[in-house]
């Protein structure tokens, strides 16, 4: 993961591919945070569209915790 504040909006809402690429980690290390409760990584797929989805502000957590 990035030492360094990853340039996310807490508004904004980012695709897998680019959550991952934002805070320097592989996609399933994502999927990994998502399902251990002790991270607070929550993220949904949207109807109609392939693929995870994230919120700025969840990844943003993610990059305090870590």
């Amino acid at each position: 993961m990035t030492a360094n504040r990853p340039d996310i909006s807490p508004q904004g809402v980012y695709s897998q591919a680019e959550a991952s690429r934002l805070l320097q980690v592989d996609r399933h290390t994502l999927a990994r945070w998502e399902k251990d409760p002790l991270f607070p990584l929550e993220g949904w797929t949207h109807k109609g569209r392939r693929g995870k989805f994230y919120r700025g502000v969840a990844l943003l957590a993610m990059w305090n915790v870590k």
